[in-house]
């Protein structure tokens, strides 16, 4: 497999968050999920010394924040569609999803999936992926949400 191409694009993904990002931070963590004919991404950043993560999508509620924050989340979705298609270029299985954490400091880790996710639904997915990923439990006014981590952790027991 071609890692420079994937180096390049790691590096380009890494610089399009911290251009997104309004602030100084600590860490991102970064989901995708990419297809054929779609891609869904969003990521949480925890600011520099903060315990609780901002949303991607709330970033252009923010104070200072300029309009171009739209224009700037759909760059990082194409890094992330050449991402997936630079792993068919080189034959390799294509990803269904993968969960990118960087650090301030550079330090890196992907983890690649391939599961089917034709039949998930992409609202438990992002409970889900909050409630393992950022230790986020929903408040017990979501009961939607609730049902949907009972339900996981049901499951993850069996």
């Amino acid at each position: 497999m071609n890692t420079e191409g994937l180096e390049h694009l790691y590096q380009k993904i890494g610089t399009q968050l911290n251009v997104i990002i309004p602030e100084a931070w600590d860490k991102v963590l970064l989901y995708s999920e990419v297809t054929e004919w779609s891609n869904t991404t969003y990521f949480y950043y925890y600011p520099f010394q903060k315990a609780t993560p901002i949303y991607s999508l709330d970033i252009e509620d923010m104070d200072n924040v300029d309009e171009e924050v739209d224009n700037q989340l759909f760059e990082l979705y194409t890094y992330l569609r050449a991402l997936w298609s630079e792993f068919k270029k080189n034959k390799q299985e294509p990803w269904t999803n993968l969960t990118l954490e960087l650090t301030s400091d550079g330090k890196f880790n992907i983890d690649y999936d391939y599961r089917n996710l034709e039949n998930e639904d992409i609202y438990e997915q992002q409970v889900i992926w909050k409630y393992e990923r950022l230790g986020m439990l929903p408040d017990d006014d979501r009961k939607r949400d609730v049902k949907i981590i009972e339900e996981y952790k049901k499951n993850k027991q069996k």
